[in-house]
């Protein structure tokens, strides 16, 4: 049976969703003349992209009917539904389908952070947040704060800082009333009012909503200063306390 061929241009090209296009095959074509007819807008064009369809893949799931292109796929999504992953972490016992997977995983276990900001020095695990990052540094970034000028990685992180510069608390506790400008902090909140809740402190019982707060606050029970000035020698219980200190001998021109 004859595939069946159709044609598109570049702007409708890239407006097709991404499971239109992973169903089908684009090869670029050009003319000296608009002989392509689009088949999206109709309209005729000289350069754009040959269209051909998948041939239909037999590599269905059993459990799910999801299909795959490649047996690999097949072979990897079917560990989701038997757990029998060829390749697990000691870590945290996640399972992968292939050894490749399982080493770019390692690296949420590890402190090792390979990936530099030449500009600031900031250190990143993966290249896609240092990618990320770099935007932060454009002088053309378009996601950057009117009244505070902070620069932004993307559209969604400028959306959650501008909520810095409300005045507004839109999430509220229904027990104490306590109102928050995040929801996430409305969840962690709500630990406080739990019976079962594990964050509380043995020496004063003081209670927190998360194991983070009350590790810091542990540091009030404990004589340990680890946090110390690589100018004067300073030592501090807590690093924000050490980071406001430093700030003093940038102020004094030490």
């Amino acid at each position: 049976m004859d595939k069946v061929v159709s044609y598109v241009c570049d702007i409708c090209k890239e407006n097709l969703s991404s499971r239109q296009t992973r169903q089908n095959i684009y090869c670029r074509v050009s003319s000296l003349e608009s002989s392509f007819l689009c088949a999206e807008c109709s309209t005729p064009f000289s350069m754009g992209y040959e269209v051909t369809e998948r041939e239909q893949s037999s590599y269905a799931c059993d459990e799910c009917d999801k299909v795959f292109y490649s047996r690999t796929g097949w072979r990897c999504h079917s560990y989701e539904h038997s757990n029998a992953w060829p390749y697990q972490c000691k870590q945290c016992e996640k399972g992968f389908g292939t050894k490749s997977l399982l080493k770019t995983h390692m690296t949420k276990h590890s402190d090792e952070r390979h990936y530099k900001c030449d500009i600031c020095y900031s250190t990143f695990k993966f290249k896609n947040n240092l990618q990320g990052h770099m935007i932060l540094h454009d002088d053309q970034n378009p996601f950057r704060c009117d009244q505070c000028n902070k620069s932004c990685i993307s559209k969604s992180d400028l959306e959650v800082h501008m909520i810095k510069h409300s005045d507004k608390k839109p999430h509220k506790c229904d027990i104490c009333n306590s109102t928050f400008k995040y929801k996430k902090c409305l969840i962690a909140h709500m630990n406080i009012h739990d019976e079962q809740n594990p964050f509380i402190c043995e020496q004063c019982n003081k209670i927190f909503y998360s194991k983070s707060n009350l590790k810091l606050h542990m540091t009030i029970h404990s004589e340990e200063r680890p946090f110390e000035c690589n100018i004067c020698n300073a030592t501090f219980k807590r690093k924000c306390h050490l980071k406001c200190h430093k700030k003093q001998h940038v102020e004094d021109g030490d």
